[in-house]
């Protein structure tokens, strides 16, 4: 007789076997010893977390500020800053109107937008977006500073590289409604833009220039470690051509003949430089 395997797992769990109580030994005692305790741990930590909430708002209500930090700020220093909270130290923190706060600080020239956030040990932390400089505009004796927006902001001493932003004349400016700041004329401030980036991606270039001059039909041009001669870019872009043009130029011609030869340097057509000798 051949052998066989009796398999008894039919798929159909064994019926509960009855305790001597008359119960089922996998029932469910919803009524033991064991769901009280859990229930009245729970009643703890629910009446625990209602007294720490209570607590809370009755400690928030009795917490004055101790400190106000800033973060972000590299242009503006942490003593010009604490300026605009004069009176804040000491003060009722329920009574801190944030708002208001971000407000006076988004109205300084150099920030461009402000948050205020109100820290449970008494600190209120300032964080501050600044502006980004990108050239010093020069109109007359007056000079203002224009950033990478196009936004043109008071002049005042800058920490490096800041400091050494290069010189720019002939922007034009016009008035932005609801704005504090006045913006530099969008086709003059595109030219600017493209040239001073260009600038500054550029291997020598950018250590040897130093005003440009903003000039409408296509005659914007600009000077270099202190000559007078003009070095005429145009208006119509493709300036890191034109800079590798002049690095060339500077290198075979007025390392030679020196930095008063010429009176202007054409860099705007294609694979040739146009120069104009100075008149004896």
């Amino acid at each position: 007789m051949e052998g066989f395997v009796y398999d008894d797992d039919s798929g159909i769990p064994p019926e509960p076997r009855e305790r001597a109580d008359g119960n089922h030994e996998d029932d469910s005692d919803m009524t033991g010893p064991g769901w009280k305790v859990i229930t009245a741990a729970m009643l703890v930590v629910a009446a625990g977390l209602a007294g720490l909430a209570l607590y809370a708002q009755h400690w928030k209500k009795n917490l004055w500020v101790r400190e106000v930090v800033f973060s972000g700020n590299r242009l503006l220093s942490g003593e010009e800053l604490l300026r605009q909270t004069d009176g804040l130290v000491g003060k009722d923190f329920e009574n801190i109107d944030s708002s208001e706060l971000v407000g006076s600080y988004a109205a300084l020239p150099y920030i461009k937008r402000a948050g205020v956030a109100k820290e449970l040990n008494g600190i209120v932390r300032v964080t501050v977006e600044e502006r980004i400089p990108m050239a010093r505009v020069i109109s007359g004796d007056k000079v203002e500073v224009i950033d990478t927006e196009g936004y043109i902001l008071p002049y005042r001493d800058l920490p490096l590289p800041a400091a050494s932003l290069p010189r720019v004349a002939g922007v034009k400016k016009r008035h932005v409604k609801g704005e504090n700041l006045g913006k530099a004329e969008e086709r003059g401030f595109a030219v600017l833009r493209e040239m001073i980036e260009a600038v500054a991606a550029s291997e020598y270039a950018r250590l040897l220039i130093s005003d440009v001059n903003l000039k409408e039909e296509n005659e914007t041009y600009f000077t270099a470690a202190g000559s007078p001669t003009r070095f005429i870019v145009g208006n119509d872009g493709n300036y890191k051509e034109k800079l590798k043009k002049f690095e060339i130029f500077w290198q075979k011609v007025v390392a030679k003949k020196g930095l008063d030869g010429y009176a202007t340097v054409d860099l705007r057509f294609a694979k040739r430089v146009f120069a104009v000798e100075k008149s004896r």
